[in-house]
């Protein structure tokens, strides 16, 4: 039966092992995910220089086309001047020929404040794009190297999987189908090491005469608290 025990516990230190594996396996997908949100995050400062650069760009062209719409009203007074018959007539329609002349200028020099704001995001959204270059490239090269840890693991729980298969072969079919049994009611943690006069799971105290049994008997032992499997190694085994 120790011998058993033995094999069982080893069983137990596999799933262990393996549920470790699998949480990884489980945890580095988010954790990519995280990366990746964080990474493209970063993206938008570009995005919204780059839409500055279009409303600057829409705003010129408005411009420009409220300069089309002066000159066109200017052409319009100069033909009504042929026209004219008195010197105040004539005088009315050259003060608002100058007045609008003095808009064009205004309007101008709004389309050059536009250019040089133009250029400057331009030249900002160049900074922003090499920054994140060496942003993206830093996320990436974390990303790259989780992938290649999840790959490991992957391969690793399959080849823990395996040996789990052979360590099942070992045991005996009757403790076997006890451990099942309580590997579902006890959430996968079977078997209690105890290493002291404590259940190694639920720490709680076990009674003398339980610790003298499980030195002594060859009799399966449960913790009266827990309900699981106790194990304790004999000095000779422990030293080993």
């Amino acid at each position: 039966m120790k011998e058993g025990l033995d094999i069982l516990y080893t069983l137990q230190l596999k799933d262990d092992q393996l549920r470790e594996i699998e949480a990884v396996i489980q945890e580095i997908p988010l954790k990519i995910k995280e990366l990746e949100n964080e990474r493209d995050s970063r993206s938008d400062m570009i995005e919204k220089a780059k839409k500055k650069l279009q409303n600057n760009s829409e705003e010129r062209k408005k411009l420009e086309r409220e300069i089309v719409a002066i000159r066109d009203k200017i052409g319009k007074y100069k033909e009504q001047m042929k026209k004219v018959t008195t010197n105040k007539e004539f005088q009315g329609f050259s003060s608002e020929i100058k007045f609008e002349e003095a808009n064009i200028v205004g309007v101008e020099e709004k389309i050059i404040e536009k250019m040089i704001e133009s250029d400057e995001i331009m030249n900002g959204i160049r900074d922003a794009e090499n920054e994140f270059r060496k942003i993206a490239d830093a996320y990436n090269q974390q990303i790259k190297d989780m992938l290649a840890n999840l790959d490991y693991h992957k391969n690793k729980l399959a080849e823990e999987a395996r040996n789990k298969k052979d360590l099942r072969a070992k045991a005996d079919p009757k403790l076997l189908k006890v451990y099942d049994n309580l590997f579902v009611k006890k959430a996968g943690k079977v078997v209690s090491c105890v290493q002291t006069d404590f259940c190694g799971v639920c720490n709680i105290k076990i009674r003398p005469q339980i610790l003298s049994e499980l030195v002594l008997s060859d009799d399966l032992m449960i913790c009266e608290s827990c309900g699981r499997i106790l194990f304790k190694k004999i000095a000779a085994e422990a030293e080993a």
